[in-house]
């Protein structure tokens, strides 16, 4: 079924650099119309360098309702927004913002709360549980403040590159003094276990975490969207662990998108 575009549907961006790869403006225009909601997402290729020219002019045109935001711009883009969820404050990152009525423009992060809400859809509770997760990039930075965000007991965490460990550990001891540690093997009263790497994406990529150091009882979910089952997932499944892969996480971000984007959430 055609999309039928007026002057009257509502326009949504997604600004990038590169703009190609990305999915989710045909994804979320289908969930609009799914809806029965008048609006559509376009993918707009900006440089980085061309971002403090171009959010001006995006933000001053009435019938843009919200800016999806990817690489390499989550940083830059905070700096237009004037007003930020709490975890967007915490990372210093944002991947979505909207025009607010009173036309301000309000920031939020919705890469961590994706993966969370893939896990509560599913019955998996995330309040009062211990955490291990492995990196502290981009996608664990946001992983990890969802986690705490929803109530998580204590997050372990470590990544091979210091600088991004340290900046973590540094940003959420900030806001949840006590409830954050550094260790490279999965703690033994651990209830989740969360993928956050690039780790999987080849066949010859070490395993992130020991499936060793796995039991039963835990959870493991990887961001991973392709291969599924990553082999982190196919060697949980088979000590009898539930898992998540990233397409999970991707149906969870999908929807608080839309529910953001639109207004209702």
């Amino acid at each position: 079924m055609a999309i039928a575009i007026t002057g009257k549907t509502r326009v949504h961006a997604l600004i990038g650099s590169p703009i190609a790869q990305v999915l989710a403006p045909g994804w979320l225009t289908g969930r609009m119309q799914n809806a029965g909601y008048d609006g559509v997402l376009v993918p707009l290729h900006i440089e980085k360098g061309d971002l403090d020219t171009a959010l001006p002019v995006l933000k001053a045109m009435p019938n843009i309702d919200s800016i999806l935001v990817t690489l390499p711009h989550k940083f830059g883009a905070i700096a237009h927004c004037d007003r930020l969820s709490d975890r967007a404050r915490v990372l210093g990152a944002i991947n979505a913002m909207r025009r607010e009525k009173d036309g301000r423009w309000h920031g939020d992060n919705f890469d961590g709360a994706g993966l969370t809400a893939g896990l509560k859809k599913v019955g998996h509770a995330i309040a009062g549980k211990n955490v291990f997760m492995v990196g502290a990039g981009g996608a664990g930075s946001s992983i990890g403040v969802s986690m705490l965000e929803e109530g998580a007991r204590h997050l372990t965490f470590h990544d091979i590159n210091a600088a991004n460990q340290e900046s973590l550990f540094d940003k959420l001891s900030a806001t949840y003094p006590g409830s954050i540690s550094i260790a490279t093997a999965v703690p033994r009263d651990c209830d989740i276990v969360v993928n956050a790497t690039s780790a999987g994406l080849r066949d010859s990529d070490a395993l992130p975490v020991d499936p060793a150091q796995l039991a039963p009882r835990m959870v493991v979910a990887d961001v991973i969207t392709d291969p599924v089952p990553t082999r982190l997932l196919s060697e949980a499944s088979k000590i009898g662990c539930a898992t998540r892969d990233g397409t999970h996480m991707l149906e969870g971000q999908i929807e608080l998108l839309f529910s953001f984007m639109t207004g209702k959430h």
